[in-house]
């Protein structure tokens, strides 16, 4: 019947829920770090002047756009008849770990020592920023799922009729060096074969662009080109572990993550991109897909990254945003004038 098929779709309806409640949360986090960011002084001066605050705005915004930006995604495939069950479990993992970072590294460290009062937002819900990562299945027990679902088309196209030829052949340890094992063979290599070459040579393609920002198109393009590169990561994986690549979970969840990590950089371009009416959006954009890259490609952030991230901050502190309207900020605790 179809009850797992129903099942499932429910899951993804929850975990791009997930997502949307974290952009959610996220949003009444950064409505509250700013006017805290403006009353609280040190040395003279409020925190919302100094560079590690402005960052920590900046790339909450980042992590707010992005996760609009994938349940914008997921939806739309949703509304339009597909399952998106991969779409989903990307929305879910990013959407909950950017909520656990936001709510540990950005929101209470900005806050201190109050934040763990009574009555204050995070000391009152922090167990509620943090569950998500298990909700609708565990980031990374889902990473792996994620991957096998990525990995079932490839493998019963390419790897499967290897393998029957090799239990045909009655061959356990084939030897391509051997002509006799490499005729055998040769139908099923023959299409891996194909593939393989098809792909190299097609590479990324171009992303259709025309009119994105320069930054938000460049990384569009560098995504895509991560995306391809992955392709072959992963079939060497396949070829190297075979059956038992099942068991190589780590392996599983490294490559597994690169692509997700890949799609939200593509997707969150491309959302911010469509968007030209909000710089403040297009900038968040711009600061969390280079955040990513970095991450993919293990490159150091610039001086001019680290201007990009502050300016972001600083007009954010000083101007709002409009993603902001009408969330209530949490009243400041153990304000000074009460001592």
């Amino acid at each position: 019947g179809d009850g797992l098929t129903i099942a499932y779709h429910g899951l993804n309806l929850g975990r791009v829920s997930l997502c949307a409640a974290a952009a959610g949360t996220m949003r009444s986090m950064l409505a509250d770090m700013l006017p805290w960011a403006h009353y609280r002084c040190t040395y003279g001066q409020p925190i919302e002047r100094r560079e590690l605050v402005r960052r920590r705005i900046a790339m909450l915004a980042g992590y707010i756009t992005a996760c609009d930006a994938l349940t914008d995604w997921c939806a739309n495939l949703i509304d339009r008849g597909f399952r998106g069950e991969m779409e989903c479990i990307v929305a879910k993992i990013f959407g909950s770990e950017a909520q656990k970072s936001a709510a540990i590294e950005l929101y209470m460290k900005t806050h201190g020592g109050r934040a763990f009062l009574h009555g204050h937002f995070f000391g009152d819900n922090v167990h509620e920023f943090l569950a998500p990562c298990i909700y609708e299945g565990e980031g990374e027990m889902l990473g792996m799922a994620f991957f096998k679902s990525l990995v079932k088309h490839h493998g019963k196209r390419y790897f499967e009729p290897i393998g029957r030829a090799l239990v045909d052949a009655g061959l356990q340890q084939p030897n391509l060096l051997n002509p006799r094992h490499a005729w055998l063979l040769r139908r099923s290599l023959a299409d891996y074969a194909a593939w393989w070459v098809g792909q190299r040579w097609m590479g990324s393609g171009s992303i259709p662009a025309q009119g994105w920002p320069a930054g938000l198109r460049r990384y569009a393009q560098d995504a895509a080109e991560i995306l391809t590169s992955q392709c072959f990561d992963i079939s060497a994986a396949m070829r190297t572990h075979q059956l038992k690549l099942a068991d190589r979970q780590c392996s599983m969840i490294h490559l597994g993550s690169r692509v997700q990590s890949a799609v939200v950089l593509l997707v969150t371009a491309a959302y911010a991109a469509n968007r030209p009416a909000d710089s403040v959006l297009q900038s968040a954009a711009e600061v969390l897909c280079g955040q990513l890259w970095r991450e993919l490609t293990g490159s150091q952030p610039t001086n001019a990254d680290f201007r990009r991230m502050t300016e972001l901050g600083a007009r954010i502190a000083e101007e709002g945003w409009s993603e902001l309207e009408g969330i209530p900020p949490q009243p400041i605790l153990m304000r000074y004038d009460d001592r």
